[in-house]
């Protein structure tokens, strides 16, 4: 069974709609939407199909409950850590 980085975790964490092939379905749907400079993201998404792709049934299984809400390591950059600034009309 391949090993998942934590950000692959994320994402079948965020898309997996509780099979296999829906959660490949949704990764690749989510791929077509995608702006062309968002590059890292779609090579990450392509590197998650890729392994999904060897796993069997049971290794799913297996991989699904690491991704809990209470153990999903979702790493985003929302900018919070800036300074908002106000501006004026």
């Amino acid at each position: 069974m391949p090993e998942f980085l934590p950000e692959e975790l994320n994402l079948i964490y965020l898309y997996d709609p509780g099979n296999l092939r829906g959660l490949i379905y949704e990764l690749r749907s989510m791929m077509a939407v995608l702006m062309p400079d968002e590059n890292e993201l779609r090579n990450l998404a392509q590197g998650v199909i890729s392994k999904l792709e060897t796993l069997s049934s049971s290794d799913y299984k297996k991989i699904c409950e690491t991704c809990s809400p209470e153990t999903a390591l979702l790493h985003f950059n929302l900018g919070l850590g800036q300074e908002l600034t106000e501006t004026e009309d």
